[in-house]
């Protein structure tokens, strides 16, 4: 599986509304980098902002109480694998590392991308979802 290393970009926070944008940007790339852009909800966008800004909320969000439950739990959070994009819905795993053996866990790649993040773990986004990002 063909794949690129990818980073938030640009988060576009709407006031009032659910929905949220979020841009990710190919990385480490000489040509022209691709960009794709996600609608993802309020909650994984407040939680990706406070990662951005290296910021933690005074009790622990659901985010952060899973990135804790992975360390108790003898894990690591390995990556972030954008994997599918289906009918305007993208699909991601969450590879997580326990007592030498990785695993992968189907998640919004909302959630993946802020668990990524909190974790210092690398995005990345096949071939196949950039080919149909830029068909869709």
């Amino acid at each position: 599986m063909e794949r690129t290393l990818a980073r938030v970009s640009r988060l576009i926070l709407v006031d009032g509304h659910e929905q949220q944008y979020l841009q990710l940007t190919e990385s480490g790339v000489s040509s022209p980098p691709r960009s794709l852009t996600m609608v993802i909800g309020r909650t994984a966008a407040v939680e990706i902002t406070q990662c951005l800004k290296g910021e933690s909320s005074p009790r622990p969000m659901t985010h952060q109480l899973a990135c804790t439950l992975v360390e108790k739990l003898s894990g690591r959070i390995q990556e972030t694998v954008i994997h599918e994009l289906d009918q305007g819905t993208y699909f991601a795993e969450l590879r997580v590392e326990q007592n030498g053996e990785v695993f992968g866990v189907d998640c919004r790649p909302s959630d993946a991308i802020a668990l990524s993040l909190r974790s210092s773990a690398p995005i990345y986004i096949t071939e196949k979802v950039w080919s149909q990002a830029a068909s869709g």
